[in-house]
């Protein structure tokens, strides 16, 4: 039932996003699955100017395995897009051949951790040029927890979450990686000395200091923000080797939501130039909703906002949650998907898809437009990963949602009316920052990121609604480690790629 990533990828590289599914089944059921053709694999669907093929089999992606979630990312720079899928056995890593097909490597890259691992995020976080790779681990139900006061997944022992630092290219060729996360300080403990429970994760520099910093929601147990803190005198002076260290800082900035959460949003939706935080939670514990409230340059400061939503976004159990502007008026809406736990009535504990429509500009907060948006049309689902994108490259954010025992849902938004411009970078730089400044003077900003939401992976493009405005007055590109580029009158209603600085 903790299953269901989902990840956009444009594994072609033909400029249409392609859909890569996990799948997952019940341990007890694997006889019947057997008996009956094989085990449910993961998926590959090709999208073809937004039509969409079953290519699973042919690029070797239908993978066996009791899949939790997935990220896209480029892990070789190969220009290639690859996939790391994260399981409750073995962990897999997809190298991406550049012919359509995919190679399994984990085990010769050093990424095939065993256990249960949840959510994904990559990004450079020693600031070497080559993505790492962050999992969270979850439970592991091997081992009881005698000092257990709550159900599941408390009656078992947790699993550390893990940072696989890039040893970059080898002298055969291929890239491997070391695990450092004990030894940087990524090993969130419970009150009692175990390891939490990790789910959905995150890469992002949230305090603008122009290294990346990691986000681990925990089920049942504190949040966690890690702040990267460089090494006093550099990669030179540290005994490790390693260069930086994660600063535990989730306390000291406000985002220690100690409740059941599941997945993490991040979006500059009040428009202030910081990175805001949605943070789904189990039903009637009210979701986690964290608006920056920095003080100075390179500062973290967060203030619990979830009043700005209403009641009805607390009523059902959150997963997957994405910031979108799906109409187009520049500010950031929000779509969730919902499903009970434990589940054991496919009726009873399934849940809405719900959108609420940023209306800051009129002073009223958030407004839940479900129904306006249709989405009661897709009934009731026990959803999962969740992930916004343009796979249709029309202008506007669609979303895909996997769920547990139930059907992949891809929704196209329709019927929007509004400018908009999507930037896409030459090369793999999450911890980008893509920001956009209108002739009004308004400056509206996005974090590129690899692995968000619940498990998952959303559109690798920054995408910006511009409402009325017809030429964007300035795009400002702030590259990871540092560097920017600048463009100026730039029209909109395209899709634009962009390289980053030359030396």
């Amino acid at each position: 039932m903790m299953g269901g990533g989902l990840c956009w990828i444009d594994y072609d590289d033909d400029g249409w996003l392609d859909l890569f599914v996990v799948n997952s089944f019940v341990q007890i059921e694997v006889t019947r699955w057997q008996e009956s053709g094989g085990l449910p694999t993961s998926a590959l669907f090709r999208n073809a100017s937004g039509e969409f093929t079953d290519v699973s089999i042919e690029a070797g992606a239908a993978l066996p395995v009791r899949g939790i979630g997935c990220v896209a990312a480029d892990l070789d720079l190969d220009g290639h897009v690859d996939v790391y899928i994260t399981t409750d056995g073995v962990n897999q890593l997809l190298w991406n051949a550049g012919d359509g097909t995919f190679v399994e490597g984990a085990q010769d890259a050093g990424v095939a951790a065993s256990g249960w691992h949840s959510g994904a995020a990559v990004g450079d976080l020693n600031g070497d040029g080559w993505p790492d790779l962050v999992v969270a681990g979850y439970a592991d139900p091997n081992y009881p927890n005698p000092d257990a006061t709550e159900g599941f997944p408390d009656t078992v022992l947790g699993v550390r979450d893990l940072l696989f630092l890039s040893s970059g290219e080898s002298s055969d060729g291929r890239v491997t990686f070391r695990e450092v996360g004990r030894d940087v300080g990524l090993e969130g403990r419970t009150e009692r000395g175990g390891f939490e429970y990790g789910l959905g994760t995150m890469v992002v520099d949230l305090d603008r200091d122009g290294d990346l910093d990691v986000y681990i929601a925990n089920d049942t147990n504190p949040d966690r923000l890690y702040r990267n803190v460089p090494w006093p005198g550099g990669l030179a002076a540290d005994p490790l080797g390693i260069g930086f260290r994660l600063e535990e800082v989730s306390a000291a900035v406000g985002v220690n939501d100690d409740k059941a959460a599941m997945g993490v949003a991040a979006g500059d939706y009040d428009a202030d130039g910081r990175t805001d935080l949605f943070v789904t939670n189990v039903r009637d514990q009210g979701h986690g909703v964290y608006r920056s409230a920095h003080s100075g340059e390179a500062a973290l400061e967060y203030v619990e906002a979830s009043t700005e939503f209403g009641r009805a976004i607390d009523a059902h159990t959150g997963w997957g949650v994405s910031w979108a502007d799906l109409d187009l008026d520049t500010d950031l809406d929000l779509v969730l998907v919902n499903g009970d736990v434990p589940l054991t009535d496919l009726i009873e504990d399934a849940g809405p898809v719900q959108a609420f429509e940023n209306r800051a500009d009129r002073g009223a907060g958030f407004e839940e437009a479900s129904s306006a948006l249709g989405l009661g049309a897709v009934g009731l689902l026990h959803g999962r990963g969740t992930a916004a994108a343009d796979y249709d490259n029309d202008g506007d954010l669609d979303v895909a949602i996997n769920s547990i025992a139930g059907p992949l849902v891809l929704l196209e938004n329709r019927g929007v009316i509004g400018n908009w411009l999507e930037v896409g970078l030459d090369g793999f730089h999450p911890g980008a920052m893509v920001s956009v400044v209108l002739p009004s003077g308004a400056v509206l900003v996005r974090d590129v990121l690899a692995g968000s939401s619940y498990v998952s992976s959303e559109d690798p493009r920054a995408h910006f609604g511009l409402g009325a405005a017809t030429i964007v007055s300035e795009l400002i590109i702030t590259w990871p480690g540092g560097g920017q580029t600048r463009l100026t009158d730039v029209d909109t209603n395209q899709l634009l790629e962009v390289g980053p600085p030359r030396d």
